[in-house]
């Protein structure tokens, strides 16, 4: 059984909903309070911050420090802060997409959709903030399906390489077993010498 079966229902839709969020993890100060009181000026400390962007609502924006709980929801972007890696989303980047203009992208990226995921599962509720939204989720819906079945269409054709190249190494195999069984049974080697040759040899000797 899988880990992701044990998982509450819940927990997958959640998890399954943050990956149509934008996220960042950067560094960011903090007024320490105790310490300027004491210092007799302001004194900041350098403190984890996590930007949370909504796709398609430019008015939720969640900017705070970091708890237990981003490092738990967020773990793998996290793991990529703390280790000094690029932080990197799920999804493919809308600069990369071909189906849309270089303005089309900065609309899209203003309303907080950096990914064609993100576009496909967008709800409409943000759509009418968007030029030509309905055409451009189709098109993302339809680009994303043909991208899975192509990679479905590489994967099995992979396989089937994989095995044609097995099945051949096996006939050849087969097929050296073969020549050496008949050369065992007629006396003669693989070759078309005498397997016997050099017992009969030693033996007038």
């Amino acid at each position: 059984m899988s880990l992701q079966s044990l998982q509450d229902p819940q927990d997958q839709a959640q998890a399954a909903s943050d990956e149509r969020l934008f996220v960042k993890f950067y560094m960011g100060t903090r007024k320490n309070e105790e310490r300027s009181l004491d210092a007799g000026h302001p004194v900041f400390d350098d403190v984890p911050f996590v930007r949370i962007l909504v796709p398609g609502d430019k008015n939720t924006v969640i900017d705070t420090t970091v708890d237990d709980t981003h490092r738990r929801r967020f773990a793998r972007l996290w793991q990529q802060f703390v280790s000094n890696a690029e932080q990197t989303g799920s999804g493919m980047p809308m600069s990369e997409w071909p189906a849309i203009t270089r303005s089309q992208c900065e609309e899209l990226k203003y309303m907080n959709i950096f990914t064609v995921e993100q576009l496909a599962e967008l709800p409409d509720v943000y759509g009418g903030k968007i030029m030509g939204f309905n055409d451009l989720k189709r098109k993302a819906a339809t680009y994303l399906a043909a991208a899975k079945d192509s990679a479905l269409t590489q994967k099995l054709s992979a396989v089937n390489e994989q095995q044609a190249e097995r099945i051949t190494a096996l006939e050849a195999e087969i097929g050296r077993l073969s020549a050496a069984f008949s050369a065992m049974q007629t006396g003669k080697a693989p070759d078309g010498g005498n397997t016997s040759s050099g017992v009969d040899s030693h033996r007038r000797k």
